[in-house]
């Protein structure tokens, strides 16, 4: 005998695998579930739309089926009258070889038909056919007297021999009978379940529904189409309106700084003219001179210095 030995301890090696590929299915979910979200938030007219179609479908779907399962069962109602009028012409075909076999009876016998013997088994064969079942055979109250005294002088052998025959007939006449019924009974459930579905028209009502789940989604989607291109030219005037004013308040800094590198070449203009005034007070000593000289060079250099500055406001300004 062949034994496999396998252990009952598990290794981390297999601890680890179970583990990873009870994670990896883990996260194949959260994948799937964040990957639908996902695209609802990165589309959110698509998903809408999507949504509103699946519902329409459904609605078509289910009254689709409704229909189809009211088709199955006429369906399935029609099949078991074809069945009950197979039973039934069975059972109507075996009366009629029993009566043809009780008319061969007579015939053996040699009864005639108008004879007492055989208006007697006629009045004898009333009482039995009046008691299966939908029968519309009656007897009168001068019949069941009559028939007392028809058994209580005996029957005949060939009255006894054709009521045997005549009872044979009973169940195929209640098999006949219970199919007549079932028939018409089937036969009132279809015509009824077929006039309300005229009344109903439950595809069309379904279509109908579908048709405005759709023109709602379609309206809700422009409101959104409309918010969304609003709020983009609101996003686009909000930020013209702040880079309007960023150029405005760098422009009045460059107007700032403007003024205030004019202010000090005038102010060092005046300077200017206040030392030259100092030299030529002072006479024409010519380390003065020089001095003043080199000072009033100084002067033009700040002054240079400033100059630039305001042609940099001015190339600032004008970019």
């Amino acid at each position: 005998m062949k034994v496999n030995h396998t252990t009952i301890f598990m290794g981390d090696d297999t601890l680890r695998a179970r583990h990873s590929e009870q994670s990896n299915n883990g996260a194949s979910v959260r994948r799937s579930i964040d990957g639908s979200g996902l695209q609802a938030k990165l589309d959110p007219i698509a998903a809408k739309k999507e949504k509103a179609k699946k519902k329409a479908i459904k609605i078509v779907g289910d009254a689709f089926a409704n229909e189809q399962k009211i088709d199955d069962d006429l369906n399935a109602r029609r099949e078991r009258i074809k069945s009950l009028q197979k039973d039934k012409g069975e059972a109507d075909k075996a009366i009629r070889e029993i009566e043809d076999s009780r008319a061969a009876l007579r015939d053996v016998y040699g009864i005639e038909e108008d004879s007492q013997e055989e208006k007697d088994l006629k009045l004898l064969e009333k009482e039995i056919r009046a008691k299966m079942p939908g029968s519309d055979v009656n007897l009168s109250r001068d019949e069941m007297d009559a028939i007392k005294r028809i058994k209580e002088g005996g029957l005949s052998e060939y009255q006894q021999r054709s009521l045997e025959m005549l009872e044979f007939e009973v169940p195929y006449a209640n098999t006949a009978y219970e199919a007549d019924e079932q028939i018409k009974m089937e036969n009132q459930i279809i015509s009824a379940t077929e006039l309300e579905r005229l009344k109903s028209h439950a595809m069309l009502d379904a279509g109908k529904q579908a048709d405005a789940i759709m023109e709602e989604v379609s309206k809700e989607i422009v409101g959104m189409l409309v918010d969304e291109a609003k709020e983009h030219i609101d996003d686009e005037a909000k930020e013209r309106e702040e880079k309007a004013k960023a150029e405005k308040e760098k422009q009045e800094e460059i107007e700032e700084r403007i003024d205030a590198a004019k202010e000090k070449k005038k102010e060092n203009e005046e300077l200017t003219e206040d030392i030259l005034e100092g030299v030529q007070e002072a006479g024409a000593n010519a380390s003065d001179v020089s001095a003043a000289q080199q000072e009033i060079k100084d002067m033009m250099n700040k002054m240079k210095l400033i100059e630039d500055d305001i042609k940099g406001a001015a190339v600032d300004k004008s970019v």
